[in-house]
């Protein structure tokens, strides 16, 4: 299967803004490329060293970027078109260039080519108090033992717990859930928050992503991680626009409804699950950036929730709610 990367340089000071972009289009998986690691390794060797070749130095200190993998369809070229027009905006907007050149750069990439290269870089991820989120290929540490395993083979364009608000939702996750709760984990990506539920207790998932690929890579993880089929049932589609899959996760009663996702999403999907909560069910909303948390707490409160926990880190926040009576 080919994917797209999309490669945007910048500067050190739009590494941030840049991110900021991805994770409002969609994107929390990135790769970034940062001028000041090469300038620290070049100070400390300097005494080792005559000169650095002037070439190598000047590519090196501008070599700033934030990358992503999207797939290869209908769903990834939407969601880069999207990213491609918020960056030319900025660009005509940055005429100091603060922000760096911002080229946009794409290729088309080979999923067995790439997934070797990055193997090497993901290992075993402690997250909240109990639980680990260990690669496939990858031996759980000894001392991550009583832990809780979640093995996972996440692709190329698909969470891989690494992520700020990924780890702030399963923290919050493992605070909330009670044995044999029923979970709904909506934009669930590759499946991670949905059957961390299920090996933390929970009785029933449905998880939904509006990628195609979502409900494959999920299933793939769950039977990874021995997940009983009957327990946990993944659906494509937009839940915004498809109401056929509305009826079809309607049906259930959720105490946990998970939205890892961003808030142009989370926002309109607020008031359509209100009625798929449990009595004294919480919603778990994370990917919200701090200057989207006021937006984010009004639309809770309009739409009769009541906001009873909030945890940050790096300015990413999740908020958890319930429903306000």
């Amino acid at each position: 299967m080919e994917w797209i990367k999309i490669k945007i340089n910048t500067s050190k000071r739009g590494l941030d803004f840049v991110s900021g972009i991805f994770a409002d289009c969609g994107v929390l998986s990135l790769e970034i490329e940062d001028n000041e690691e090469f300038l620290q390794v070049l100070e400390q060797t300097r005494h080792q060293w005559n000169y650095v070749e002037d070439g190598l130095y000047q590519e090196k200190i501008k070599a700033c970027s934030v990358s992503a993998y999207l797939a290869n369809n209908k769903s990834g070229k939407y969601t880069l078109g999207l990213i491609e027009r918020r960056i030319n905006q900025a660009k005509q907007n940055d005429k100091n260039k603060i922000y760096g050149s911002l080229e946009i750069f794409t290729a088309a990439v080979n999923e067995q080519d790439w997934a070797e290269n990055w193997k090497k870089y993901f290992k075993p991820i402690p997250v909240g108090e109990n639980i680990l989120i260990c690669p496939e290929w990858e031996e759980v540490p000894e001392e991550y033992n009583s832990r809780v395993i979640f093995k996972i083979d996440p692709g190329m364009c698909f969470g891989t717990g690494t992520h700020e608000t990924t780890r702030l939702c399963a923290a919050s996750l493992e605070k909330y859930i009670k044995p044999g709760g029923y979970i709904l984990d909506l934009g669930c990506g590759s499946g991670i928050l949905s059957i961390i539920a299920l090996l933390l207790g929970a009785g029933f998932a449905a998880a939904a992503d509006i990628d195609e690929n979502s409900a494959r890579i999920a299933l793939d993880n769950a039977k990874a991680n021995n997940i009983n089929q009957e327990n946990y049932k993944v659906y494509t589609g937009d839940l915004l626009k498809d109401k056929k899959l509305i009826e079809k996760l309607g049906n259930t009663a959720y105490n946990i409804i998970l939205m890892n996702i961003v808030p142009d999403i989370i926002v309109p999907l607020l008031p359509v699950v209100k009625n798929m909560l449990a009595e004294n069910g919480v919603c778990i909303l994370s990917g919200i950036i701090g200057r989207y948390l006021p937006e984010v707490k009004s639309a809770c409160e309009s739409a009769g929730y009541k906001i009873i926990d909030e945890t940050d880190e790096n300015d990413w926040l999740c908020v958890v709610i319930e429903n306000g009576g």
